[in-house]
Parts: C-alpha cells; structure tokens; sequence
C-alpha cells in the first residue's frame, strides 16, 4: 500500500529537513505546527498583513 501522508519537511536547526510524517490536514508535524514555531510565526504575519490591506 502506498503511504498518502506527506512528510513534514520543516528546516529544523540542524539545517536539515525534518523527516516526521505531517499531521492530518496539514503540511508540518506536531513539533513544528505550534503557536511560535518559525512556519506558523510567518504564515500568522502574513495573514495580519493580508487584513490590514483589506
């Protein structure tokens, strides 16, 4: 059976990809998916920055 999960891939401090399988429904592990993680930090800039152009 082919595995349908995707990898997480998140640059971890290594400087390496991170190899964990992703959380259902989303493209980062449980590791790099909280609330000051560099990824999350960058997506919820991005989202104020969006709704200040509105």
């Amino acid at each position: 059976m082919a595995r349908t999960q995707s990898r997480c891939g998140a640059p971890t401090l290594k400087g390496t990809r991170c190899r964990r399988l992703a959380m259902k429904d989303a493209s980062r592990c449980d590791r790099h998916r909280g609330d000051w993680s560099t990824y999350t930090v960058a997506r919820r800039k991005a989202q104020e920055k969006a709704a200040r152009r509105r």
